[in-house]
């Protein structure tokens, strides 16, 4: 509502929602996601229709890039002239989509990640694939909408008789949604379309026989089998794990070389090559002695191993692991139905919509066609008129006032036939021929039957959908850069982890130290004599490891984080902040540490007493903001583990109640066994702070870090109890560290 000086009040959360709402819609139905008709997004479509409007066809002569742009941001497109230009360029790389639509001209950039020339030094046209998706565009075959100024028209979508979204597939990241769709083989995709054409409820699985995966421009080798390529189909996401393809060549006496053909789609050779050339110097892979680039116009990575007695096998599943010679591709067909509504589609629906729209255009077309035939016809009837009465035709033409009248009025003509007439030159009337006119007027009764029974037969119609497929199918089937198959559907070999391991890993011995400032360190060495360090005010944790284990970093908050022993940074005296490893929120540290082996039982607890054991496997993850396991509520925070050796069969928990030192231990038995969650009450009280616990034999005493006795046997069996008990004073206890029954590990401060 306006005030008297037409300033509007109104809720500024209010106007924020609405105008983020539009702008989110705007994104999802005007920028991001593709019509599941013609495959495209706007400035794609406005491209092409730029081209078209300015007859670039395939067999003509190209322009600058810089006359398409302008035209585009002109007419079509009010945004930045780069933004344009970088869509045109995608779409003439032959590397970057599967059936180019654009054919350019100069430098437009290469599989090394170079960019393309500046515009104005490249030209482009339109490739025959896009003329396929604009034809009959001008026959009222689709809507179009007034531009952004209201100067001119442009298509809402585009007649697509290439079936686009498949074939060149798509990507986009919206407001709160994102598309990613693979490319396809177009014969593959032909042969989809004519099974669901004859059978709208053939199954997903059928389909599969014909359209068994994506072909990717770079090839290349896909992992996934039937079975997951099924389920991603079927529910319109998944995703497809994609490797290069290589060949090991013989140099003789035992000696070989590994040459890569073909890399993973829209991974830069350049940026893999330097990853290579970085694991090579820096010693993270101890397999490769040199990469070498021998590409030309054709992709030539040699791998040179670092002697004979490298399995080749080995040797390529280390840079599948470590670099992006294998790749994971998202499949989420989320696109725009007809009514520009978004939309996860399966395979059969995106089929299905695609045939909808070309029956659709197939009638208008049809419809726009046999109105000209009857315009036509109409006129040819007057020209036979003409032809029967030329001489008296030409003296009313040339001598009378008002000629179009007098023609309605002597011969009967329409106004359609007299406007046709008096259109023609003089000299073109003597030309008329009655023969030619009346077999043009036969040839065009005929297709007018045609055309009217196939718009009231379905059959027909189908039939005629059956007929541009195969027109497709023969265009590309024998072509063998677009026909033929790149991508191919082979599993891959496995390598034995065990023989993985051993042939890639290194076994040198490592001391990881943990630092009270928040860093981590790591020396090549295992320092002797870890107790020694107990105490120490610059440590926090020690543990001797290998460079090939995986360490188990614990936080206060219950997050379990994995780090690579070889990852931690060696040979510095200071370390790197854990912060550039793992991704800590505020106010989380690490307050203990140790190495993963899956099939240990570790014991986990907190400050106000609750825990439970868990499995080694279920505290591994691969992600840097780590894993929940432990859940603490309010002020509480995880305090420390403890491994339960085979022998351990009891706890031990030392908690301060205001000032004191108390002491509980109990069966093992009574703690569960859990994935994660909070576990149960371990020991109860009153302002309680538990500060240490441990498994332990309950036939054995409880020993410090520095294998000494902390806890005889009469003390323990005087403070055996059950769980959740309150416990019993215990005396002479100044926070010694029981110990934690991990091997060379030692925690400094409790």
């Amino acid at each position: 509502m306006k005030n008297k000086d037409n300033i509007l009040n109104a809720s500024l959360a209010n106007e924020f929602s609405q105008k983020y709402l539009a702008y989110a819609l705007s994104t999802i139905t005007h920028r991001a996601l593709p019509d599941v008709r013609d495959g495209l997004k706007p400035v794609h479509r406005r491209l092409l229709y730029a081209m078209y409007l300015l007859n670039l066809g395939s067999k003509l002569q190209p322009k600058k890039s810089a006359r398409v742009v302008g035209d585009v941001i002109g007419k079509f497109h009010p945004h930045g002239d780069q933004s344009v230009y970088d869509a045109l360029v995608r779409l003439a790389q032959d590397f970057s989509i599967r059936y180019p639509l654009v054919n350019g001209q100069g430098n437009f950039g290469n599989i090394d990640g170079d960019n393309a020339a500046a515009m104005r030094y490249t030209e482009a046209k339109l490739t025959e694939i896009s003329e396929l998706l604009l034809e009959n565009i001008d026959e009222e075959t689709v809507d179009f909408k007034s531009t952004y100024d209201g100067d001119l028209q442009e298509p809402l979508v585009f007649p697509a008789k290439f079936p686009n979204l498949l074939a060149n597939g798509a990507s986009g990241i919206a407001v709160g949604m994102a598309t990613s769709i693979p490319p396809h083989n177009i014969v593959e995709i032909c042969e989809a379309l004519k099974i669901v054409n004859h059978d709208k409820n053939v199954s997903i699985k059928e389909l599969l026989k014909v359209l068994p995966g994506p072909d990717f421009p770079t090839g290349g080798m896909l992992n996934n089998n039937k079975s997951e390529i099924l389920r991603a189909y079927t529910s319109g996401k998944g995703f497809f794990e994609l490797r290069s393809s290589y060949k090991i060549e013989d140099l003789g006496r035992g000696q070989y070389q590994i040459s890569i053909n073909e890399i993973p789609y829209q991974v830069s050779k350049s940026t893999l090559i330097e990853k290579i050339a970085d694991l090579i110097i820096s010693k993270k892979n101890k397999l490769i002695d040199n990469v070498i680039d021998e590409s030309d116009q054709l992709v030539r990575i040699v791998i040179r191993p670092k002697n004979r007695n490298v399995k080749p096998e080995v040797l390529m599943e280390s840079l599948f692991r470590q670099t992006d010679l294998q790749v994971r591709i998202p499949l989420n067909m989320n696109v725009l139905n007809s009514k520009l509504q978004p939309k996860v589609m399966s395979i059969k629906e995106v089929l299905l919509n695609f045939l909808v729209h070309r029956y659709e255009v197939l009638v208008r077309k049809s419809e726009f066609r046999l109105k000209n035939i009857k315009n036509r016809i109409e006129i040819l009837i007057g020209f036979i008129k003409v032809y029967h009465n030329l001489d008296k035709i030409i003296k009313i033409i040339r001598n009378a006032e008002d000629p179009k009248l007098q023609l309605i009025k002597k011969f009967k003509f329409t106004q359609n036939q007299v406007n046709a007439i008096l259109d023609m030159r003089l000299r073109n009337l003597r030309k008329l021929e009655e023969k030619e006119i009346k077999q043009e007027y036969k040839d065009l009764l005929s297709e007018k039957n045609f055309l009217t029974k196939l718009l009231s037969s379905k059959s027909l119609q189908k039939k005629e959908i059956d007929n541009e497929i195969d027109f497709l199918i023969k265009k590309f089937k024998d072509d063998p850069l677009l026909g033929k198959r790149r991508t191919q559907l082979a599993k891959f070999g496995s390598v034995d982890e065990e023989t993985f391991d051993n042939e890639i890993k290194s076994d040198d011995p490592l001391t990881i130290t943990i630092l009270k400032n928040g860093f981590v360190k790591s020396q090549k060495s295992f320092v002797k004599n870890l107790e020694e360090q107990i105490g120490n005010e610059n440590n926090s944790l020690l543990i001797h490891a290998r460079s090939n284990d995986k360490i188990i970093l614990v936080s206060n908050f219950g997050k379990f984080y994995t780090i690579e022993a070889d990852n931690i940074l060696t040979g510095s005296s200071t370390g790197r902040p854990i912060s550039s490893y793992l991704s800590l929120t505020d106010n989380e540290k690490i307050v203990d540490s140790f190495r993963f082996d899956s099939e240990d039982e570790i014991f986990i607890y907190t400050k106000s007493g609750y825990g439970f054991i868990t499995l080694g496997k279920n505290l591994e993850t691969n992600k840097k903001t780590g894993k929940k396991v432990m859940n603490v509520k309010g002020d509480d925070v995880v305090i420390g583990v403890s491994k339960a050796v085979k022998d351990s069969d009891s706890i031990a928990i030392i908690c301060d109640v205001d000032g004191k030192n108390k002491m509980l231990a109990f069966n093992i038995n009574e703690l569960p066994k859990l994935d994660k969650g909070r576990g149960v009450i371990l020991v109860k009280g009153k302002s309680l702070k538990v500060i240490n616990a441990t498994t332990f034999n309950s036939k054995s005493v409880i020993k410090d870090q520095a294998d000494k006795t902390l806890f005889d046997k009469s003390t323990i069996e005087n403070n055996y109890a059950k769980r959740a008990q309150s416990g019993k004073i215990i005396k002479n206890y100044k926070n010694q560290i029981m110990n934690r029954n991990f091997e060379n590990n030692i925690r400094c401060h409790l």
